[in-house]
């Protein structure tokens, strides 16, 4: 037993959480600096930024988070990150060479989709990219038995709809306070707008005036508090200010309108990891569901999954995570790392008896 207990201290120590996506409110990951070979380090000096859009095969933009993964045209993975609430991404840093933005299938309703972008200059630049989501064809006949959300129910006016659709034109644009200002125009002509509250609200998120985009999400709520993306927007800012009680309220409330939305279990999850005193088997619980509604593009939250059992000292199940998450995503940038923290968890506590499924 001490032998494992040190062997927890040791990689807690060297912060594998660490190889987790970190995230800004909008969710914008910046994976780090990991990279397979040393390739960037023979690169030229100039660091360039990729910044890109997705739009959905109607033209308009995502109401959730999106996986953007960025390749080599060579073969593997440079970066991985997610989208905002609004289809934008950004990739920094990046040396010059051939690139190939994907965004993954979501399994249900989107095939994937590739853009080609050339990344190339003595001086750094910002080269810009849009990606086009396209109807999976097995999905075309299913449309009118989809759910519709409290949202997409509203019969709003006519001006206030052109209005809304001003705004996210400006949103798409990366203009969040003039997109704010065609919200607030829609809210005046239709003030329970739903989708134009949380759009506003994700505007003074990406202008990071949390006071206000909360007051935002706060309003949509109490015009509808069946209406899932408001409380997953303002659940993920509390845990984001380290607010866990009321983040886990909004968040088990979105989950018992919609329970469809992996980005709720993910951050109830986070939230009763990290509030006092924790909830292990209860985070455990919400973060393996994210996992399984969210598919490939949710692997690295066995990352979460495989620290929740690390400090519990449970190492059977935190290398049971390691070798998902590997099978799952083999060609992330952290892969070698993961690798590496792999080998010395089975050097260390060799197999006696099945663990169960991670």
């Amino acid at each position: 037993m001490k032998r494992h207990e040190n062997l927890c201290s040791l990689i807690l120590a060297a912060g594998l959480i660490s190889l987790l996506p970190d995230g800004n409110l909008l969710a914008q990951t910046q994976p780090g600096t990991a990279t397979r070979d040393t390739a960037a380090a023979r690169a030229p000096a100039a660091q360039h930024t990729i910044r890109g859009k997705i739009f959905l095969p109607s033209g308009q933009v995502p109401d959730q988070r999106m996986r953007v993964v960025l390749e080599l045209s060579t073969g593997g993975v440079a970066q991985e990150t997610f989208s905002d609430s609004i289809g934008n991404f950004e990739f920094r840093q990046m040396p010059s060479n051939s690139y190939k933005v994907v965004v993954p299938s979501d399994h249900q309703n989107f095939e994937p989709a590739a853009e080609q972008v050339e990344v190339f200059g003595n001086f750094s630049r910002t080269f810009t990219v849009q990606v086009y989501l396209k109807d999976k064809a097995e999905d075309l006949l299913r449309t009118k038995d989809k759910i519709l959300t409290v949202a997409e129910m509203q019969e709003v006016p006519k001006p206030a709809k052109k209005l809304y659709e001003q705004g996210l034109k400006r949103a798409k644009e990366s203009k969040p306070a003039d997109a704010i200002k065609h919200f607030e125009d829609a809210l005046k002509i239709f003030p329970d707008y739903l989708l134009a509250l949380n759009k506003m609200g994700e505007q003074y998120l990406a202008l990071e005036q949390l006071d206000k985009a909360a007051e935002v999400f706060e309003s949509a709520i109490k015009v509808n508090g069946k209406y899932p993306l408001a409380r997953i927007n303002l659940g993920m800012l509390y845990f984001k200010s380290k607010r866990y009680a009321p983040a886990i309220e909004q968040l088990e409330e979105a989950i018992h309108s919609d329970e469809s939305y992996p980005m709720a279990h993910l951050y109830l999850g986070l939230s009763l990891m990290d509030k006092e005193p924790k909830e292990v088997d209860r985070a455990e619980k919400e973060l393996t569901r994210a996992v399984e509604l969210g598919g490939k593009e949710f692997s690295y939250v066995r990352l979460h999954l495989f620290n929740l059992n690390l400090r519990r000292q449970n190492l059977d199940k935190a290398t049971l995570q390691l070798e998902a998450y590997l099978k799952e995503s083999p060609n992330a940038p952290n892969a070698p790392a993961v690798r590496d923290t792999l080998s010395k968890l089975k050097k260390s506590n060799p197999p006696q008896s099945s663990a169960g499924k991670p």
